[in-house]
């Protein structure tokens, strides 16, 4: 059984400025700040899948045609229950989220399941947070440009990359 999910996934230098901003966010939130390689923004988490069955998830991302798009992270912010803090866009591209509704129905179709819950986009910065991360507005916004999605697999605290693709652009 592999624990799955498809994200966004940073390039090195956002990956870089959003660990340094996960530090301080943890710091603030006497929590465990997101080291740089895990930071990501899921699309769809799946949860556990039989490894016979990670080809589908695979043709399930090389079939799905997404369109670039650029994030503007600027809010910061927690879920108290959760305890968890994170960064997010306060203004969500179309494209996302066409990306995100397109994978999850191609997922369903497919024969997976996925959370129910509302797509909430955010890319987690701290998690076991003490004290409750007070909302910001980070000014200027951290521009992320999003030209592809992965598959990663998760597990030991680590992430593996099962796949990535190419967003559209132009």
């Amino acid at each position: 059984m592999r624990r799955v999910f498809f994200a966004l996934p940073t390039d090195p230098p956002l990956q870089s400025t959003l660990a340094e901003v996960a530090i301080g966010v943890a710091k603030r939130a006497e929590g465990r700040p997101t080291r740089a390689a895990s930071i990501h923004l899921t699309l769809a988490f799946i949860g556990d899948v039989e490894v016979a069955r990670l080809p589908a998830l695979v043709a399930v991302g090389r079939q799905l045609e997404g369109a670039a798009f650029t994030l503007e992270l600027d809010q910061i912010g927690a879920f108290r229950r959760a305890k968890v803090a994170w960064i997010a866009a306060s203004v969500l591209p179309p494209a996302l989220m066409a990306l995100q509704r397109s994978l999850v129905a191609a997922l369903t179709q497919s024969g997976f399941d996925t959370e129910a819950r509302p797509f909430a986009p955010h890319v987690t910065l701290a998690r076991h947070c003490a004290r409750a991360q007070d909302p910001m507005v980070l000014a200027p916004a951290l521009p992320w440009p999003v030209d592809a999605f992965a598959l990663w697999a998760s597990g030991g605290g680590r992430y593996d990359e099962l796949g990535r693709w190419p967003l559209l652009t132009g």
